[in-house]
């Protein structure tokens, strides 16, 4: 089985990381059941893959302030953590989530049950991170704009298949959207 096909199949499995555990749908959250929001921000052809201090490798994104539209937080992320702006942005699906931590992250998020939307964003990179390692933001070590498949062998590579999962998910579903477009 090559790395592409057992990919989706992954999808399928379990996605644990820290107190929480969360299982990939294919379908879009409603608002008030969303703590977080992780884009693949797309330049062109290649994506943007982050290293950060806190989590490893990823894509951009985070958790939503209190009484955030999920647009206004992808646009914030994109800003601090890659200094970009999206021309274009559309969920596809969500980590449906659940963490076995006695509170919520944040007082105004959802608990125990949750759901981290999950989406693609075309950028244009407009200036540099706003990211300072503060409270609410991750360090970031490095940004890689990196073709589709050399992102997915770096997230696989490093311990983060689910996520290597869901950059192919993206560049699939954002090929679909833009076919019709």
């Amino acid at each position: 089985l090559s790395l592409h096909d057992a990919l989706p199949i992954l999808l399928k499995t379990p996605y644990k990381w820290r107190a929480v555990t969360s299982y990939f749908r294919d379908e879009i959250p409603p608002r008030h059941m969303i703590s977080n929001v992780h884009v693949v921000p797309f330049i062109g052809d290649r994506v943007v893959v982050l290293h950060a201090k806190e989590s490893g490798w990823g894509p951009s994104g985070g958790t939503l302030l209190e009484n955030e539209d999920v647009s206004v937080a992808v646009a914030r992320e994109l800003r601090e953590e890659i200094g970009a702006e999206a021309t274009r942005f559309e969920l596809f699906g969500q980590w449906d989530s659940v963490t076995n931590a006695e509170t919520a992250y944040r007082p105004w998020l959802p608990h125990p049950n949750f759901a981290i939307a999950l989406g693609w964003a075309d950028v244009v990179i407009s200036g540099s991170s706003d990211d300072d390692g503060g409270v609410e933001m991750e360090s970031i070590l490095e940004v890689c704009i990196l073709p589709v498949d050399a992102a997915v062998r770096r997230l696989s590579e490093n311990g983060k298949p689910h996520l290597a999962a869901v950059y192919l998910t993206a560049d699939h579903v954002r090929r679909k959207s833009r076919e019709k477009s």
